[in-house]
């Protein structure tokens, strides 16, 4: 989609259909990051990750116990060379 670049005060902004806003989640504010020659806009209220220490906590509270390792037994080239104790 196109969409024209605004003057805005001192500032440039551009229209964002509200079809687009509700289907990321945005409601009243997004955090910006500059990608390249892009700008992300994200909603702040999804964050990557958020709730899983609660969830965590939680599990452990009823009973669940966390996994082995599951990398324990694997070695690679790093860990023989590299590597040391």
């Amino acid at each position: 989609m196109i969409q024209t670049i605004r003057k805005i005060g001192n500032s440039s902004g551009v229209l964002i259909p509200k079809t687009m806003l509700v289907s990321c989640g945005i409601t009243d504010e997004v955090e910006m990051e500059i990608l390249g020659d892009s700008i992300m806009l994200r909603s702040t209220k999804n964050k990557p990750r958020q709730g899983w220490d609660e969830a965590f906590k939680q599990a452990i509270t009823n009973g669940e116990e966390p996994e082995d390792d599951l990398f324990e037994g694997i070695i690679n080239k790093f860990d023989d060379i590299e590597w040391t104790w």
